[in-house]
């Protein structure tokens, strides 16, 4: 059920940060409301640690799959809905079918752009810390790996990404960056691949667009323009993130025909079923409810970074459902102390584990109560 925010009354106590946190203060629902919401811990803990939507599928999606759920499902060796799927993030575009993949998720597009553009032994450029599963594919295939740390403000080194893509095989960029959450410009991301075009024209260079959604428009543009201009560049999403369907497994990507293809042949990209298939049709179409997604997170992500800066943490500005703070302790201390409150948050990220650490962003009333706890265990 989508959260509304016409039925939030009230606010509440956050001691001194009352007047600090002014305008971040956020509204919850009444009590008779909340306990629904509040009833998706997993075994009584709250999930702060994986980046999904506490918030789940939008209203229309969770229709579609209801009203799909009949003695079809009997019949799905060869599901239905998964080339209309592809058809219609195609059509979403103004692409053509072969311009598109689809998998069970991300993860096997990005394991797979390892595969087709290093499994001749050139090296993957990476930016450290980001998303590690193209790291890791190349770790498990004894490809090289050029890591670049991050900048001075935890963006990625654009510049430096650049130079080491020299004779690369795969440059992997996630904008915005997990775990960071920073983002770059669309001028910044053109000269970024326009640079490695000139000056390496045989590198592929994969951007991951997973959080794309919940980035202002003014901050961020997709760069689908830039992949239809040049063969070896190709973007990668996800309805894992503000679609909410991290459960049901479904990520693509779009590119040139032969570049998604290669990545395609060179990995199993998994067995969408029919359920997740109609899912993301429906989601891919409904504009209504990432508008709403997107500004309930916004809200969401504000109140708990004023949070921790009143606890005099800094705090990266983020544009994802999820956070990187300087807690200046491990995070492992961090996560250790709140798991005995039943809140579980984000995982190490080298080299920066001794330092800071990645909390996603929940609910609304579950961020109210995780708040409380980080105030008692940062105290």
């Amino acid at each position: 059920m989508k959260l509304t925010r016409r039925g939030f009354v009230g606010t509440i106590g956050l001691g001194t940060a009352a007047g600090i946190l002014s305008g971040t203060v956020l509204p919850v629902r009444s009590a008779k409301a909340a306990p629904a919401e509040v009833e998706i811990f997993d075994g009584g803990i709250m999930q702060l640690n994986q980046n999904e939507s506490a918030r789940g599928p939008g209203p229309k999606t969770m229709q579609a799959i209801h009203s799909h759920v009949t003695k079809r499902l009997g019949r799905g060796y060869a599901p239905d809905h998964v080339r209309e799927l592809t058809s219609t993030i195609a059509g979403f575009y103004d692409l053509e079918n072969d311009n598109v993949i689809v998998g069970t998720g991300s993860t096997p597009i990005l394991e797979g752009a390892v595969r087709a553009f290093c499994a001749d032994g050139r090296h993957l450029v990476s930016a450290v810390p980001t998303y590690s599963t193209c790291a890791q594919t190349a770790r498990r295939m004894g490809v090289e790996m050029k890591g670049i740390d991050l900048d001075s403000e935890l963006n990625i080194d654009l510049d430096a990404m650049a130079d080491a893509a020299k004779g690369a095989g795969l440059v992997y960029f996630c904008n915005p960056n997990n775990p960071t959450g920073t983002v770059h410009s669309p001028a910044a991301v053109e000269s970024f691949v326009r640079s490695i075009m000139r000056e390496s024209p045989d590198t592929t260079i994969l951007i991951d667009e997973a959080y794309i959604d919940y980035v202002a428009d003014s901050a961020m543009k997709t760069a689908l323009p830039l992949a239809m201009e040049f063969e070896n560049v190709f973007i990668s999403r996800s309805f894992s993130k503000a679609h909410g369907m991290a459960g049901l497994r479904v990520g693509y990507a779009l590119g040139q025909a032969q570049t998604v293809g290669a990545v395609r042949t060179a990995w199993n990209m998994g067995d969408i079923n029919m359920l997740a298939a109609i899912a993301a049709i429906v989601a891919l179409q409904d504009k209504e409810h990432l508008i709403w997604e997107r500004q309930e997170n916004t809200e969401v992500r504000a109140f708990t970074t004023a949070a921790f800066r009143d606890l005099g943490f800094d705090v990266v500005e983020s544009h994802t459902n999820h956070i990187f703070v300087n807690l200046r302790r491990p995070a492992s201390e961090f996560r250790a102390a709140c798991l005995e409150h039943k809140i579980l948050v984000g995982r190490d990220f080298p080299p920066m584990e001794n330092t800071h650490c990645r909390i996603s962003m929940g609910s609304r009333e579950e961020m109210i109560t995780a708040v409380e706890v980080f105030r008692r265990v940062l105290g």
